[in-house]
């Protein structure tokens, strides 16, 4: 009985939805690093951000996801280091990981970067039994907290120039196994609990306006193994470099509404909520989140 109900919680857990075996923003714009590691150093500033998302509120144990992360141009050398803290948690399954970035870069032009980098890391699975109420509550299981540390990396390679960037990105290679069980009753055991690689495609541009206005349309998209393509299309209108709003569209999922503001360059907040559409509108109050950022040591 112990082996079937761990076997359960991990089949539960891998179709609960494709696209939170890796944490996903909103705000991925403005916080582009969680998604490229070849992203740092590619400003002339380090910068340090929080993210907090609150993902379906109104469902139960639904995810949230909180993450500290920071990059910067590593003196005057062509490369760019930086790091990552999150802890990604459902219910009474959770994430935790801590990763380090390196980049190099290559000018092409004195307009144009090109860069690839690596993110490094540990991710600690873990599944907090006591959270969970069985039917059978004679059949329970005697630990009560079950651990599983793996590592993890991202490839990256990204080009930015003053009006474009685009990017591309493949997380999880390492592609790690969680042994909770050899059940020989599975058809395919290896799906199960399968840590799986996400592609992830970034791009977008900027338009200068009137008035000081200036309009960023960006695009992007998110592709794993055996799994629908999700495309999201944002576009973001910014006031004299400080105050910003946006639209954003996320197919099967939601629509959302961006809102932001830069303090004197140096501090930055962002806002977004996610309408839901899918089928989980008549249950979700849609997805909160909130970005709080910091520059410092501009170049």
């Amino acid at each position: 009985m112990k082996r079937i109900l761990i076997y359960i919680l991990f089949l539960v857990l891998s179709f609960t939805a494709w696209s939170q075996q890796t944490p996903m923003y909103t705000l991925y714009t403005f916080n582009d690093f969680l998604i490229n590691p070849a992203i740092a150093g590619t400003k002339n500033y380090y910068e340090a951000k929080v993210n907090n998302r609150y993902q379906f509120a109104g469902i139960e144990n639904a995810p949230v996801t909180a993450t500290l992360s920071l990059h910067g141009r590593y003196g005057d050398l062509p490369m760019g280091i930086g790091g990552i803290v999150y802890n990604d948690s459902q219910g009474a399954f959770s994430k935790f990981g801590v990763y380090g970035a390196y980049s190099y870069i290559l000018p092409i032009d004195n307009r144009t970067d090109f860069s690839l980098g690596l993110n490094v890391g540990l991710v600690e699975y873990k599944i907090d039994i006591s959270r969970i109420t069985f039917i059978e509550p004679e059949y329970g299981i005697d630990e009560s907290l079950y651990k599983y540390l793996r590592p993890d990396a991202t490839f990256g390679a990204y080009v930015v120039s003053r009006d474009y960037y685009a990017g591309l990105s493949v997380d999880q290679l390492f592609n790690n196994k969680i042994e909770v069980i050899n059940d020989t009753l599975a058809v395919d055991n290896s799906t199960i609990n399968r840590i799986t690689s996400h592609a992830t495609l970034i791009g977008g541009m900027k338009m200068k306006l009137s008035y000081g206005f200036v309009f960023e349309p960006s695009v992007v998209v998110r592709k794993t193994a055996k799994t629908p393509l999700q495309v999201e299309l944002t576009g973001c209108v910014t006031y004299e470099k400080s105050v910003w709003a946006g639209v954003s569209v996320r197919s099967g999922d939601a629509v959302a509404v961006l809102l932001g503001y830069n303090y004197r360059r140096l501090l930055t907040f962002g806002y977004a909520y996610d309408i839901t559409y899918s089928s989980l509108c008549k249950a979700s109050n849609g997805s909160h989140e909130v970005m709080l950022g910091v520059k410092f040591n501009e170049r």
